[in-house]
């Protein structure tokens, strides 16, 4: 089946942007969380300290436009590659990520036993089952068991995979229920469904089990809770088979987005699902410091915190 063509979904930032940001580094203050959230005293330093960047009232709101727009693809890569090579350390650089994100919406940890900022083990891991492979990730959203996922999940790629593989997927969610027969529609939007436990979460409301996949709620507020398990129902359940549905049309609808060093791949909770293609065989041939290296963090909106 082959993949629709790809919308002008990358920024790619200027050198001088770049640069600037990568000076803002030295100076941007370490991060503080509170109730989970990145403070908003060091949210308001970070996009004071931003604001006298060149042109970074123009991403941000080119930022804003392809992550929310209805009719969007609800997804944006911001090319920081250049950013990577001009910082001192790995923390300097998530610093000025974080801020960077800041503009968009508040940093959020979610995960209290996590980092901020978490690795991906996408590598480490091997699986030998040829239909997954290592760092294989079904399509999803993030905490799909509350009742307010994250609003944003992003993804910083540190290292790509050397051999070429590991891409990204997202896939429109919305358009893709849209696809869905009324009877299949109809079930996913029945509390029928549970994946995993619920414990040591913070700022994304209460544990809701069994939900729907369908919550009813606009595309604004609302989500579309899915994750690859629960189509892994009984052939003869309905429920499982609508899940199934949906996970077909997610697939007709995805993107592979073949992330590069320094690629941050935001993605809108409320408009996508997204997911990782397996890195394919021969993992353990790669030296360890050569793998693929992803870190993941959530974000909230602001509207919805203050």
């Amino acid at each position: 089946m082959p993949t629709p063509p790809l919308p002008e979904y990358r920024l790619s930032l200027a050198p001088e942007f770049v640069a600037e940001l990568a000076n803002s580094a030295t100076i941007l203050p370490e991060w503080e969380l509170k109730d989970g959230l990145l403070s908003p005293e060091i949210a308001q330093r970070y996009r004071r300290t931003l604001s006298g960047l060149s042109r970074v009232s123009v991403i941000a709101a080119t930022c804003e436009w392809l992550l929310n727009a209805l009719d969007g693809e609800g997804f944006v890569v911001l090319e920081l590659g250049g950013l990577l090579d001009a910082v001192d350390t790995q923390v300097d650089c998530l610093r000025a990520v974080t801020a960077m994100l800041s503009l968009i919406a508040r940093p959020l940890r979610a995960f209290d036993c996590w980092p901020l900022w978490k690795l991906l083990d996408t590598n480490l891991t091997l699986d030998p089952m040829p239909a997954t492979g290592s760092g294989y990730g079904p399509m999803h959203i993030d905490v799909v068991n509350s009742t307010w996922p994250p609003d944003y999940s992003a993804l910083l790629c540190v290292r790509p995979d050397p051999k070429g593989q590991g891409h990204s997927l997202v896939s429109q969610v919305r358009r893709a229920v849209d696809r869905l027969s009324y009877g299949d529609a109809e079930l996913l939007s029945h509390p029928m469904y549970e994946d995993g436990s619920f414990h040591d979460l913070t700022g994304v409301g209460r544990e809701w089990t069994p939900f729907p996949v369908i919550d009813g709620h606009s595309p604004i507020s609302g989500f579309v809770r899915f994750t690859k398990m629960l189509a892994d129902g009984g052939p003869d359940d309905p429920y499982a088979k609508a899940a199934r549905a949906l996970h077909r049309e997610l697939v007709i609808g995805q993107r592979r987005l073949p992330l590069k060093r320094g690629d941050l791949l935001i993605v809108n909770q409320h408009l996508c699902c997204h997911g990782r293609e397996a890195l394919g065989h021969g993992q353990e041939d790669v030296p360890e410091g050569e793998r693929q290296l992803l870190l993941q963090i959530f974000l909230r909106r602001e509207e919805a915190v203050s």
